[in-house]
Protein backbone atom coordinates (compact mmCIF):
# COMPACT_ATOMS: atom_id res chain seq x y z
CA UNK A 1 0.00 0.00 0.00
CA UNK A 2 1.54 3.40 -0.92
CA UNK A 3 1.29 5.64 2.08
CA UNK A 4 0.04 9.63 1.35
CA UNK A 5 2.61 12.10 2.11
CA UNK A 6 1.56 15.23 3.87
CA UNK A 7 1.86 18.68 1.96
CA UNK A 8 3.77 20.13 4.71
CA UNK A 9 6.07 16.94 4.46
CA UNK A 10 6.48 17.61 0.86
CA UNK A 11 7.78 20.99 2.36
CA UNK A 12 10.06 19.96 4.53
CA UNK A 13 12.13 17.23 2.16
CA UNK A 14 12.69 20.31 -0.50
CA UNK A 15 14.36 21.48 2.07
CA UNK A 16 15.79 18.66 3.81
CA UNK A 17 18.09 17.78 0.71
CA UNK A 18 20.09 21.14 0.42
CA UNK A 19 20.25 21.60 4.12
CA UNK A 20 21.80 18.15 3.98
CA UNK A 21 24.34 18.84 1.99
CA UNK A 22 25.53 21.82 3.72
CA UNK A 23 25.79 20.37 6.93
CA UNK A 24 27.36 17.09 5.99
CA UNK A 25 27.88 14.49 9.32
CA UNK A 26 25.01 16.35 11.41
CA UNK A 27 23.15 14.83 14.40
CA UNK A 28 19.89 13.96 14.17
CA UNK A 29 19.34 16.34 17.43
CA UNK A 30 20.01 19.25 15.28
CA UNK A 31 17.93 18.31 12.39
CA UNK A 32 15.10 18.04 14.49
CA UNK A 33 15.76 21.03 16.05
CA UNK A 34 16.58 23.36 13.55
CA UNK A 35 13.52 22.27 11.58
CA UNK A 36 11.36 22.78 14.67
CA UNK A 37 10.33 18.43 14.41
CA UNK A 38 11.03 16.07 16.31
CA UNK A 39 13.46 13.02 15.78
CA UNK A 40 10.94 10.41 15.14
CA UNK A 41 9.14 12.67 12.25
CA UNK A 42 13.12 13.21 10.61
CA UNK A 43 13.59 9.61 10.74
CA UNK A 44 10.45 9.11 9.04
CA UNK A 45 11.51 12.01 6.22
CA UNK A 46 15.13 10.36 6.15
CA UNK A 47 13.11 6.76 4.98
CA UNK A 48 11.44 8.48 2.22
CA UNK A 49 13.96 10.12 0.71
CA UNK A 50 15.69 6.98 0.57
CA UNK A 51 13.34 6.21 -2.04
CA UNK A 52 13.68 9.80 -4.31
CA UNK A 53 16.27 10.26 -7.09
CA UNK A 54 15.99 10.46 -10.61
CA UNK A 55 14.08 7.91 -13.69
CA UNK A 56 15.55 4.37 -13.41
CA UNK A 57 15.24 4.27 -9.06
CA UNK A 58 18.22 2.03 -8.99
CA UNK A 59 21.12 2.92 -7.11
CA UNK A 60 23.05 5.10 -8.94
CA UNK A 61 20.12 7.08 -9.30
CA UNK A 62 18.47 7.58 -6.21
CA UNK A 63 20.01 9.69 -3.14
CA UNK A 64 22.24 7.84 -0.58
CA UNK A 65 21.91 8.50 2.99
CA UNK A 66 23.43 7.35 6.21
CA UNK A 67 22.25 8.17 9.38
CA UNK A 68 22.43 4.86 11.70
CA UNK A 69 25.10 6.40 13.69
CA UNK A 70 22.65 9.39 14.82
CA UNK A 71 24.36 11.76 12.47
CA UNK A 72 23.16 11.84 8.60
CA UNK A 73 25.06 12.39 5.84
CA UNK A 74 23.76 12.57 2.48
CA UNK A 75 25.18 11.34 -1.73
CA UNK A 76 24.43 11.35 -4.83
CA UNK A 77 21.90 14.08 -4.14
CA UNK A 78 23.73 16.91 -6.22
CA UNK A 79 22.56 15.38 -9.86
CA UNK A 80 19.35 16.52 -8.68
CA UNK A 81 20.13 20.22 -9.25
CA UNK A 82 21.29 19.67 -12.43
CA UNK A 83 18.48 20.99 -15.38
CA UNK A 84 17.03 17.88 -16.68
CA UNK A 85 15.81 17.85 -20.39
CA UNK A 86 12.18 16.00 -20.25
CA UNK A 87 10.72 14.33 -23.17
CA UNK A 88 7.31 14.56 -25.05
CA UNK A 89 5.94 11.96 -23.09
CA UNK A 90 6.71 13.52 -19.59
CA UNK A 91 6.39 17.31 -20.43
CA UNK A 92 2.89 16.25 -22.28
CA UNK A 93 2.21 14.23 -18.46
CA UNK A 94 2.76 17.99 -16.74
CA UNK A 95 0.75 19.52 -19.27
CA UNK A 96 -2.45 17.80 -18.72
CA UNK A 97 -1.68 17.38 -15.17
CA UNK A 98 -1.30 21.48 -14.82
CA UNK A 99 -4.91 21.75 -17.23
CA UNK A 100 -6.44 19.81 -15.03
CA UNK A 101 -5.50 21.51 -11.70
CA UNK A 102 -6.14 24.37 -13.08
CA UNK A 103 -10.06 23.14 -13.79
CA UNK A 104 -10.27 22.68 -10.24
CA UNK A 105 -9.48 26.42 -9.66
CA UNK A 106 -11.83 29.10 -9.60
CA UNK A 107 -11.33 31.38 -12.80
CA UNK A 108 -10.66 34.38 -10.78
CA UNK A 109 -7.89 32.77 -8.49
CA UNK A 110 -4.39 34.21 -8.81
CA UNK A 111 -3.13 30.46 -8.68
CA UNK A 112 -5.49 29.75 -12.13
CA UNK A 113 -3.64 32.51 -13.69
CA UNK A 114 -0.09 31.86 -12.50
CA UNK A 115 -0.64 27.88 -14.21
CA UNK A 116 -2.44 29.20 -17.13
CA UNK A 117 1.01 31.69 -18.06
CA UNK A 118 2.86 28.25 -17.12
CA UNK A 119 0.84 26.15 -19.12
CA UNK A 120 1.30 28.40 -22.20
CA UNK A 121 5.05 28.85 -20.99
CA UNK A 122 5.80 25.30 -21.53
CA UNK A 123 3.62 24.52 -24.81
CA UNK A 124 5.96 27.21 -26.49
CA UNK A 125 8.99 25.67 -25.70
CA UNK A 126 8.05 22.48 -26.28
CA UNK A 127 6.23 20.53 -29.10
CA UNK A 128 3.37 19.81 -26.85
CA UNK A 129 0.09 21.39 -28.00
CA UNK A 130 -2.16 21.87 -24.70
CA UNK A 131 -5.60 20.07 -24.61
CA UNK A 132 -8.48 21.83 -26.30
CA UNK A 133 -10.90 20.57 -23.51
CA UNK A 134 -10.65 18.88 -20.87
CA UNK A 135 -14.27 17.78 -18.55
CA UNK A 136 -14.36 17.09 -14.47
CA UNK A 137 -17.37 16.02 -12.92
CA UNK A 138 -16.83 18.34 -10.05
CA UNK A 139 -17.06 22.16 -11.05
CA UNK A 140 -14.58 24.51 -9.53
CA UNK A 141 -17.42 26.43 -7.70
CA UNK A 142 -18.51 23.34 -5.96
CA UNK A 143 -14.63 23.10 -4.60
CA UNK A 144 -14.70 26.76 -3.78
CA UNK A 145 -17.80 27.02 -1.84
CA UNK A 146 -16.49 24.14 0.14
CA UNK A 147 -13.67 25.46 0.37
CA UNK A 148 -14.84 28.41 1.90
CA UNK A 149 -17.09 26.86 4.09
CA UNK A 150 -14.69 24.73 5.89
CA UNK A 151 -12.06 27.63 6.08
CA UNK A 152 -14.96 29.85 7.38
CA UNK A 153 -16.46 27.03 9.65
CA UNK A 154 -20.07 28.18 8.23
CA UNK A 155 -22.74 24.95 7.48
CA UNK A 156 -23.42 24.27 4.23
CA UNK A 157 -27.10 23.00 2.52
CA UNK A 158 -26.43 20.06 -0.29
CA UNK A 159 -28.16 18.09 -2.83
CA UNK A 160 -26.79 14.86 -2.64
CA UNK A 161 -27.49 11.46 -5.08
CA UNK A 162 -27.36 8.64 -2.67
CA UNK A 163 -25.98 5.68 -5.25
CA UNK A 164 -27.02 2.77 -3.02
CA UNK A 165 -30.78 4.54 -2.67
CA UNK A 166 -30.67 5.97 -5.83
CA UNK A 167 -32.20 9.14 -3.93
CA UNK A 168 -31.46 12.67 -3.79
CA UNK A 169 -31.51 13.94 -0.32
CA UNK A 170 -31.39 17.44 0.88
CA UNK A 171 -29.01 17.44 3.48
CA UNK A 172 -27.58 19.97 6.14
CA UNK A 173 -23.81 18.70 6.69
CA UNK A 174 -20.56 20.61 8.51
CA UNK A 175 -17.74 20.32 5.84
CA UNK A 176 -15.01 19.41 7.66
CA UNK A 177 -12.12 18.47 4.91
CA UNK A 178 -12.01 16.74 1.14
CA UNK A 179 -10.01 13.89 0.62
CA UNK A 180 -9.29 11.58 -2.06
CA UNK A 181 -10.31 7.62 -1.38
CA UNK A 182 -9.23 5.10 -4.55
CA UNK A 183 -8.66 8.32 -6.82
CA UNK A 184 -12.46 9.97 -6.02
CA UNK A 185 -12.63 13.03 -4.08
CA UNK A 186 -14.86 13.43 -1.19
CA UNK A 187 -16.21 15.40 1.31
CA UNK A 188 -15.56 14.76 4.64
CA UNK A 189 -18.36 16.32 6.80
CA UNK A 190 -20.80 15.79 10.01
CA UNK A 191 -24.49 15.56 8.57
CA UNK A 192 -26.77 16.41 10.67
CA UNK A 193 -29.71 14.09 8.58
CA UNK A 194 -27.51 11.10 9.85
CA UNK A 195 -26.38 12.45 13.10
CA UNK A 196 -23.02 11.03 12.17
CA UNK A 197 -19.66 11.58 10.38
CA UNK A 198 -19.78 10.79 6.43
CA UNK A 199 -17.96 11.09 3.29
CA UNK A 200 -19.56 12.50 0.24
CA UNK A 201 -18.44 12.14 -3.14
CA UNK A 202 -18.04 15.34 -5.09
CA UNK A 203 -19.39 15.03 -8.27
CA UNK A 204 -22.71 13.30 -6.94
CA UNK A 205 -22.78 16.42 -5.41
CA UNK A 206 -25.72 18.13 -7.62
CA UNK A 207 -26.26 21.66 -5.73
CA UNK A 208 -25.07 23.38 -2.89
CA UNK A 209 -25.46 26.61 -1.14
CA UNK A 210 -23.28 27.97 2.03
CA UNK A 211 -25.96 28.64 5.37
CA UNK A 212 -25.43 32.04 6.83
CA UNK A 213 -25.02 29.56 10.26
CA UNK A 214 -21.70 29.75 12.22
CA UNK A 215 -19.84 26.23 13.23
CA UNK A 216 -22.23 23.86 15.33
CA UNK A 217 -20.81 21.82 18.18
CA UNK A 218 -21.59 17.91 16.53
CA UNK A 219 -22.34 14.91 18.23
CA UNK A 220 -19.50 12.96 19.54
CA UNK A 221 -20.77 10.50 20.51
CA UNK A 222 -21.29 7.27 18.44
CA UNK A 223 -24.32 6.33 17.19
CA UNK A 224 -25.95 3.08 17.34
CA UNK A 225 -24.62 0.45 14.80
CA UNK A 226 -27.27 -0.62 12.29
CA UNK A 227 -27.49 -4.31 12.01
CA UNK A 228 -26.53 -6.20 8.75
CA UNK A 229 -29.72 -7.33 6.70
CA UNK A 230 -29.41 -11.22 6.64
CA UNK A 231 -31.17 -12.82 3.32
CA UNK A 232 -30.38 -16.15 1.74
CA UNK A 233 -29.77 -15.98 -2.46
CA UNK A 234 -30.36 -19.45 -4.85
CA UNK A 235 -27.18 -18.82 -7.93
CA UNK A 236 -28.40 -20.37 -11.02
CA UNK A 237 -25.57 -18.77 -13.42
CA UNK A 238 -22.86 -16.30 -13.85
CA UNK A 239 -21.42 -17.24 -11.10
CA UNK A 240 -18.34 -14.75 -10.73
CA UNK A 241 -20.79 -12.05 -11.30
CA UNK A 242 -23.23 -12.78 -8.51
CA UNK A 243 -19.85 -12.62 -6.31
CA UNK A 244 -18.67 -9.85 -7.08
CA UNK A 245 -21.94 -7.89 -7.28
CA UNK A 246 -23.36 -9.23 -3.82
CA UNK A 247 -19.66 -9.59 -2.36
CA UNK A 248 -19.90 -13.26 -1.20
CA UNK A 249 -17.91 -15.71 -1.11
CA UNK A 250 -18.92 -19.21 -2.68
CA UNK A 251 -16.94 -22.24 -2.72
CA UNK A 252 -15.63 -24.06 -5.68
CA UNK A 253 -17.73 -27.33 -4.97
CA UNK A 254 -20.98 -25.56 -5.25
CA UNK A 255 -23.79 -26.79 -7.17
CA UNK A 256 -26.06 -24.58 -9.61
CA UNK A 257 -29.08 -23.97 -7.70
CA UNK A 258 -27.61 -24.26 -3.79
CA UNK A 259 -28.42 -21.55 -1.38
CA UNK A 260 -26.22 -19.28 0.45
CA UNK A 261 -26.48 -16.84 2.91
CA UNK A 262 -25.60 -12.98 2.04
CA UNK A 263 -25.96 -9.55 4.00
CA UNK A 264 -25.96 -5.97 3.70
CA UNK A 265 -26.72 -2.77 5.24
CA UNK A 266 -29.27 -1.38 2.97
CA UNK A 267 -32.34 -2.89 1.75
CA UNK A 268 -32.48 -0.87 -1.04
CA UNK A 269 -29.19 -1.95 -2.30
CA UNK A 270 -30.10 -5.69 -2.18
CA UNK A 271 -33.00 -4.48 -4.27
CA UNK A 272 -31.56 -3.08 -6.85
CA UNK A 273 -28.16 -5.49 -6.81
CA UNK A 274 -30.60 -8.49 -7.07
CA UNK A 275 -32.84 -6.89 -9.66
CA UNK A 276 -29.19 -6.03 -11.70
CA UNK A 277 -28.51 -10.20 -11.74
CA UNK A 278 -31.59 -10.49 -14.54
CA UNK A 279 -32.57 -13.79 -12.72
CA UNK A 280 -28.69 -15.10 -12.20
CA UNK A 281 -29.40 -14.80 -8.73
CA UNK A 282 -32.87 -15.43 -6.33
CA UNK A 283 -33.70 -14.31 -3.04
CA UNK A 284 -34.80 -17.33 -1.03
CA UNK A 285 -35.69 -15.54 2.45
CA UNK A 286 -36.90 -13.51 3.90
CA UNK A 287 -40.53 -13.42 2.02
CA UNK A 288 -40.93 -9.74 2.82
CA UNK A 289 -37.99 -9.04 1.06
CA UNK A 290 -39.13 -11.48 -2.10
CA UNK A 291 -41.84 -9.17 -2.41
CA UNK A 292 -40.02 -6.14 -2.66
CA UNK A 293 -38.11 -7.41 -5.42
CA UNK A 294 -40.58 -8.64 -7.13
CA UNK A 295 -43.10 -5.60 -7.09
CA UNK A 296 -39.90 -3.80 -8.24
CA UNK A 297 -40.15 -5.61 -11.54
CA UNK A 298 -43.68 -5.62 -12.27
CA UNK A 299 -43.17 -1.88 -11.70
CA UNK A 300 -40.04 -2.05 -14.27
CA UNK A 301 -42.06 -3.77 -16.56
CA UNK A 302 -45.09 -2.05 -16.84
CA UNK A 303 -42.76 0.81 -18.19
CA UNK A 304 -42.45 -0.87 -21.23
CA UNK A 305 -46.21 -1.27 -21.75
Amino acid sequence: MVRNVADNQVERLLDLVPYLVANQGVSLEKVAKDFNSTKATILEDLNTLWMCGLPGYTPLELIDLSFDTGYVSIRNADILSHPRKLSSYEMGAIVVGLSILKLSLDEKSKHYQEIDELISRLCRTSRVIAPATIESAVTSSVRKTLGDAINQRRLVSLSYHSFAKDTEDIRRVQPLAIKYIDNCEYLYAYCYLANDFRNFRLDRIKDLSTLNVAEEAVNSSKPELVDRYEFSVKVTSQLRKVMEVLQVQIPSNHSLGDEFFCSAFNIEWIIRSISSLSGSAMVCQPNHLRNQIRGRALKALDLYK
